[in-house]
């Protein structure tokens, strides 16, 4: 390596840390510091501890009247969006001014002309990836018509010979129908139909300020196959606020040559940035004895959401 590349020695390194054990909280101004490198390699299943998390979704409002038939009105069908199905979603807007509740499961039936009716079955909640909940004034609750085209007694999913039913009449739970017309269904499989349901809220996160953090990588000018790469990587915090390392952040690094490593941040020596300063970390590769010579691109990022990435190249000798 190029020894009038500015690295840590050993001695330096033991001397920063034994001042940082002196200023004890762990929050020092990073850019007077080299965090040294921690032999921490990184498992999958911590690499999954670390990710965040999302948020407890709060009980769903269930506590307006009962939706009335007359204050809803029925939208255009769409195809149901479910793998091996030929179902349709059922949209009614609650065009009230004030919320309402459309709670448990319409009588849906499909009718045409010479053919016996087909009446839905009950399909559970889940199936649709919503849930009960009040609709807001001008919002719209959900039902979902599920038309499987493939079953046991229809293993190959085709429709031939099957009747085509133009028609389904839906029956409100509190009463009132509803007509759709203008279908193309047809039953080797049945019918079956959800409960109404609201969409579910996105999910949400706390807010995770790390990954805000601005890397920057900085390599010697050259090194041996078969030795170890030492190397620098500067974390900026840009933000008007400290940002705490925690949980303590993995970061992956790999190489043009095809080295792929992945550790976690030495966090016990230096575990929160300030506002508007740097930390700057030693970070160590092996470089296998049949790493060809010629430049060599190391890549570094943090392993989670966002873009805490950078790069750099060093001449392999």
């Amino acid at each position: 390596m190029n020894p009038g590349h500015h690295l840590p020695s050993l001695a330096v390194a033991a001397a920063v840390l034994a001042g940082a054990l002196v200023l004890g909280a762990g929050t020092a101004d990073a850019k007077d510091l080299v965090v040294p490198w921690a032999n921490k390699p990184a498992t999958p299943a911590l690499i999954s501890s670390l990710l965040p998390k999302p948020l407890p979704a709060p009980a769903p409002k269930t506590d307006a009247p009962r939706c009335t038939s007359s204050g809803l009105e029925l939208q255009p069908v769409d195809g149901l969006q479910w793998s091996q199905n030929s179902g349709v979603v059922i949209r009614l807007r609650n065009t009230g001014s004030s919320a309402c509740l459309l709670r448990g499961a319409p009588d849906v039936v499909a009718s045409a002309s010479g053919h016996p009716n087909v009446v839905a079955t009950s399909l559970g909640l889940a199936a649709a990836q919503g849930e009960v909940a009040n609709t807001p004034a001008g919002g719209l609750v959900s039902v979902d018509v599920s038309v499987p085209v493939a079953c046991a007694s229809n293993p190959g999913g085709g429709d031939q010979g099957y009747p085509t039913y133009h028609r389904l009449v839906i029956t409100l739970p509190g009463g009132g129908t509803r007509t759709i017309g203008g279908l193309n269904l047809t039953f080797p499989c049945g019918m079956a139909v959800t409960p109404f349901f609201m969409p579910k809220p996105a999910l949400t996160y706390a807010p995770y300020w790390i990954k805000h953090l601005k890397p920057q990588v900085a390599l010697p000018t050259s090194v041996k196959a078969g030795g170890i790469l030492v190397y620098e990587v500067t974390l900026t915090n840009p933000l008007n606020r400290p940002v705490a390392l925690s949980p303590c952040p993995a970061y992956i690094e790999h190489s043009s040559t095809g080295i792929k490593l992945e550790y976690q941040l030495n966090c016990a020596f230096l575990h929160t940035i300030p506002a508007h300063s740097v930390s700057i970390y030693q970070m160590k590769m092996t470089i296998p004895d049949a790493t060809p010579s010629g430049p060599m691109t190391v890549f570094w990022s943090v392993i989670g959401p966002g873009t805490l990435s950078s790069h750099a190249t060093v001449d392999v000798r």
